[in-house]
C-alpha cells in the first residue's frame, strides 16, 4: 500500500493522527518525484532532434540554359554576275521553285551576238579539218599527172633545141650567146618537170599528219571561243541551285542589276534547325548526339525533345562560344527566326543516390560527410559527391539505398551522438494529457499541459 492509500484509509476512519504523521512522507516522495521528472526532461532536452529522409535512387542530370533561334541550313542570296536590264523576274516571297528552274534573267543582246560569231567560225573550222582528213580527190591527181606529162615533153624539147643550136654555134651561124640561153630554157623546164613530179607524189600520199593537226587545234580554239562567249551569256541567266521558297526579292523586272548586287535570297525550309551557341567553360564536353529539350516562344509551354546534329569545329573569337546545331525528333512546324530556349543535357546518371545538397556537411579539412541516423544515434559517413542540380547531389559513394539520411537539425552533430527523431518519446511536440508522446502527432501540432 503506497503512502497516499494509507493517508487515504486513516482519513476514512477517522484516525487523523495517523494520517497528519504520513502527510510528511508523502510530500517528500512527491518532491522527490517531480525532481527526477525535471532531470530526465533537461536530459532529453540536451539531445538534438533532427529529421531523416530514406536514401533512394533516380536520374540525375548536370545541364546548361542556352538561348537559341530557328535557321534553315540550305539558304543562299543570288546575285548579279552582269549588268543590265533585268528582262524576267516573276517571283515574289513565299513562291516554291525548283532545282534549275530559271530565276533571274538579264537582258544582255551583245552576248548573243558573241556567240552566233562564235558557231560561225567553229562551223569553218571543222569544215577545213573535214576536208583534211578526206584526203585529195581523184581529179586533182589526174590534173596532176597531165602537168607531169606537159612538164616532161617540154623538157624533151628544150633540150633537143639546146642541141640544134649548139650545132648552129659550132658551124658559126649563131653567136655563142643563144647556146647560154639554150641552157637556161632547158634547166628552167627540168625544174618545172621536178616539181610537176612532187605535187604529183604529195597528192598521192595525201596530207600530212601536221596539217591535220594544225587545223585539229584551229576547231579547238574555235570551241573554246565559243564556250567562253556561252558561258559569258549563261551569267544573265540565273537558276535555282536547289530546291527551296522565295524569302526575300531585292528587284523587280525592269530593274538595272549591278555587278555582285543581291536579287534574290531563298531557303530550304526542309532543313529548318535549332542553333545556339555554348561557352567556352562547356566546349569541349559538347558532341554530336547530345540530348537537349527545347522551348519555343511560338509555342508556349511545349517541351520539345531535341538532338545535336552538328557541332562547329572552332570557337567565335569575339564571342567565344561553339555553335552547336539540333534537330527536334519532334513532329513540328517549324519558321526562321523563331527564338526559344534550350536545355541542353551535358552529363545523365541513371539509378544514382540522390540527397538535398544541405544535408551534405564540409569538413574543415574539406571533406565531405553527411550523418545517418542508427540505433537512436548519429554516424558519421565520408562520402564523394558528383552531379549537382536543382538542389539536390549525386552521391557517388558512402551512402546505400534505404540509409536513413540525417536532413536537418545535423548543424552540430558529431559521429555517435544521440538524437531524437520528430515524434519519438521526449521530442517534447507531441505530448498528450499524461505527458505521453503520441504516435503520429507532427512537428507542428499544439503541446496539450498535462494535469
Amino acid at each position: 500500500m503506497s503512502a497516499f492509500d494509507a493517508i487515504e484509509s486513516y482519513a476514512r476512519k477517522g484516525v487523523w493522527a495517523q494520517a497528519a504523521a504520513l502527510a510528511p512522507l508523502l510530500l517528500f516522495l512527491v518532491l522527490a518525484g517531480c525532481g527526477r521528472a525535471d532531470n530526465e526532461e533537461k536530459a532529453k532536452k540536451n539531445v538534438p532532434l533532427v529529421s531523416v529522409e530514406t536514401v533512394t535512387t533516380g536520374e540525375v542530370v548536370r545541364s546548361i540554359d542556352l538561348t537559341a533561334e530557328v535557321v534553315p541550313i540550305e539558304t543562299v542570296q543570288i546575285g548579279s554576275m552582269v549588268e543590265g536590264p533585268i528582262g524576267f523576274c516573276p517571283w515574289r516571297e513565299s513562291d516554291r521553285v525548283e532545282a534549275g528552274q530559271k530565276l533571274i534573267e538579264i537582258d544582255r543582246e551583245m552576248y548573243r551576238a558573241e556567240v552566233k560569231a562564235a558557231e560561225a567560225a567553229l562551223t569553218v573550222a571543222r569544215a577545213k579539218l573535214d576536208d583534211l582528213k578526206a584526203g585529195t580527190r581523184p581529179e586533182e591527181i589526174g590534173k596532176a599527172r597531165e602537168g607531169v606529162l606537159e612538164a616532161a615533153e617540154s623538157a624533151k624539147f628544150e633540150e633537143s633545141d639546146l642541141e640544134r643550136v649548139a650545132q648552129l654555134v659550132e658551124t658559126g651561124a649563131l653567136p655563142g650567146e643563144e647556146l647560154d640561153k639554150g641552157r637556161v630554157k632547158q634547166v628552167a623546164a627540168e625544174a618545172r618537170l621536178n616539181a610537176a613530179h612532187r605535187q604529183l607524189e604529195m597528192l598521192e600520199a595525201g596530207f600530212t599528219r601536221t596539217a591535220v593537226a594544225v587545223q585539229d587545234a584551229v576547231v579547238q580554239e574555235a570551241q573554246a571561243k565559243l564556250e567562253l562567249a556561252q558561258a559569258r551569256l549563261n551569267e544573265c541567266a540565273i537558276v535555282a541551285p536547289f530546291a527551296g521558297t522565295i524569302t526575300k526579292v531585292f528587284v523587280r523586272q525592269g530593274d538595272m542589276a549591278a555587278m555582285k548586287a543581291p536579287l534574290l535570297e531563298m531557303a530550304d525550309l526542309s532543313s529548318l534547325v535549332v542553333r545556339c551557341a555554348v561557352p567556352e567553360a562547356n566546349a569541349a564536353e559538347t558532341h554530336q548526339g547530345m540530348k537537349a529539350q527545347v522551348w519555343l516562344d511560338a509555342l508556349p509551354g511545349k517541351s520539345l525533345p531535341a538532338e545535336v546534329a552538328r557541332v562547329f569545329p572552332e570557337l567565335n573569337s569575339r564571342m567565344r562560344t561553339r555553335t552547336i546545331e539540333l534537330t527536334i525528333t519532334d513532329d513540328v512546324e517549324l519558321v526562321p527566326g523563331m527564338f526559344g530556349r534550350v536545355q541542353l543535357i551535358l552529363e545523365s546518371v541513371r539509378d544514382a543516390i540522390v540527397v538535398p545538397v544541405h544535408a551534405v556537411v564540409v569538413t574543415p579539412t574539406g571533406a565531405s560527410v553527411v550523418f545517418v541516423a542508427m540505433d537512436g544515434k548519429a554516424s558519421q559517413r565520408k562520402v564523394q559527391t558528383g552531379i549537382e542540380e536543382g538542389g539536390r547531389v549525386q552521391i557517388v559513394s558512402g551512402l546505400n539505398p534505404g540509409d536513413k539520411l540525417i536532413v536537418s537539425g545535423h548543424e552540430k552533430l558529431k559521429d555517435g551522438m544521440h538524437i531524437r527523431l520528430p515524434g519519438a518519446p521526449g521530442d517534447g511536440q507531441s505530448k498528450g494529457k499524461t505527458g505521453a508522446v503520441r504516435s503520429g502527432d507532427g512537428p507542428n501540432r499544439p503541446k496539450e499541459v498535462g494535469r
